[in-house]
């Protein structure tokens, strides 16, 4: 997050008063206090960084690449725990959440569209698992963003379910399981797009991990997130599973050892 980025790493690494010169210190936003006996209790952070599925995230950060869209005039971002708002303790997965206004003067928001976006501008990890578009943003009384009054977002639940029926096995358990994954309220057709559908890298991952139970031994290899990144459709996923299939095994190379002096010892001792 520092690269290329002089301001942001002037901010974090700062010059080190208590060692030698050329040296630095890094802010690491944690807010601690230091007790009598010189421990130190944690207290929280300092500013908005938050840790997802252990990624240290910045939402200022996708707020910018939000904001960098000519469609979207103001964004924020927060973090959301996905689940039943009733009893969140019960299957609670904390996911980021983007709200925009629509730019007047630009093409219309569309969340799917902005999703896409963001993949080629930030991780997999930072990509809003959801993006809702609001007429505004609402504000306190100091005419900051209430963060409070936002709405929360629930998963998509279209599915198109009429377009082209699953035609071979493989698909047809991609659909099933895609649908299984994603909760969905309908069947799956072959040409939806996971994260179209409310999926992101935490249910991806899951996928993957039913995919790999379900289909067994006609997988050459394990399926990974980012093939359910590149591959976000079941038949999609399908193609690519049968194009492993066809690959041709690569060949398992020897290992070439060094030769030490202490090969060169055993072959005298022996001869």
């Amino acid at each position: 997050g520092y690269h290329h980025q002089p301001t942001t790493t002037a901010t974090h690494f700062t010059p080190n008063p208590y060692g030698p010169p050329g040296t630095r210190l890094y802010r690491t936003g944690d807010l601690v206090r230091r007790r009598p006996d010189g421990a130190l209790d944690y207290l929280g952070r300092a500013d908005e960084q938050v840790k997802i599925r252990g990624f240290r995230v910045e939402p200022a950060e996708v707020e910018a690449a939000l904001l960098s869209d000519d469609s979207v005039a103001q964004a924020t971002v927060l973090v959301r725990t996905d689940g039943d708002p009733g009893r969140p303790e019960e299957g609670g997965e904390k996911i980021l959440v983007g709200y925009v206004v629509a730019d007047p003067a630009g093409r219309a928001a569309d969340p799917a569209a902005l999703r896409d976006r963001l993949r080629g501008l930030l991780p997999e990890h930072l990509v809003p698992a959801r993006i809702a578009v609001l007429d505004r943003l609402p504000l306190t009384a100091n005419g900051k963003i209430d963060k409070r009054a936002l709405p929360r977002v629930d998963a998509p639940t279209r599915t198109t379910g009429g377009g082209r029926p699953p035609r071979t096995p493989v698909e047809r358990t991609l659909c099933a399981l895609f649908a299984d994954v994603l909760g969905a309220s309908g069947p799956v057709g072959v040409d939806d797009d996971f994260f179209d559908l409310g999926g992101h890298s935490l249910l991806a991952a899951r996928l993957t991990g039913r995919v790999a139970t379900a289909l067994g031994s006609a997988l050459p290899a394990r399926l990974t997130t980012r093939d359910v990144f590149l591959h976000p459709t079941p038949a999609a996923l399908a193609a690519h599973v049968a194009a492993q299939e066809t690959a041709p095994a690569k060949r398992a190379r020897p290992a070439l050892r060094r030769r030490t002096a202490d090969d060169t010892h055993t072959d005298r001792r022996s001869s």
